[in-house]
């Protein structure tokens, strides 16, 4: 708007989405700083660890499930996990990274009702008064067993991602 000038500066300004550029500001720099710390390298290694090629797609779903349950898939999982995938990919012959993209996408936004990420609080926030609880624990058991058919789609479904 601004540079178009199609709204004066002031108004342009107050307009702006200041929470969630903060949010991807942090984002991107707590990602970098867990990169110069050897935090993604940490990681990439300890997948590798536990992760064979025919179980590559489980695991990383399952984590990035886990980890999307209570935090943004957005915001936080898809930032900092997809510079894993290149990584990853090379320290498990045979593993194609795009396939494993798509793995964390799916893996992590799977589980996004959990009333813990997101779109689970927003829906529980505006849920009618006294529904709540019951709403929470449907989506709690929702979120949480979208992590297992997560891990358990992506290890079945891994080779119609892939380009190899």
């Amino acid at each position: 708007l601004l540079a178009c000038r199609l709204a004066p500066a002031k108004a342009s300004v107050r307009s702006m989405p200041w929470k969630v550029i903060a949010m991807v500001v942090t984002i991107s720099t707590a990602v970098s700083l867990l990169e110069r710390a050897g935090g993604l390298v940490w990681f990439q290694n300890a997948v590798a660890a536990v992760a064979t090629p025919a179980t590559a797609h489980a695991v990383v779903a399952f984590l990035t499930g886990a980890i999307s349950a209570y935090s943004s898939t957005s915001g936080v999982v898809l930032p900092a996990f997809l510079p894993l995938v290149p990584g990853l990919a090379a320290r498990l012959p045979g593993v194609d990274p795009l396939a494993l993209a798509i793995t964390v996408n799916i893996g992590s936004s799977l589980v996004d009702v959990s009333p813990l990420s997101t779109i689970g609080a927003l829906c529980i926030a505006s849920a009618p008064a006294g529904e709540g609880p019951a709403l929470f624990r449907k989506l709690m058991a929702w979120g949480l067993s979208m992590t297992f058919v997560g891990a358990g789609f992506c290890y079945l479904a891994a080779p119609l991602f892939s380009l190899r």
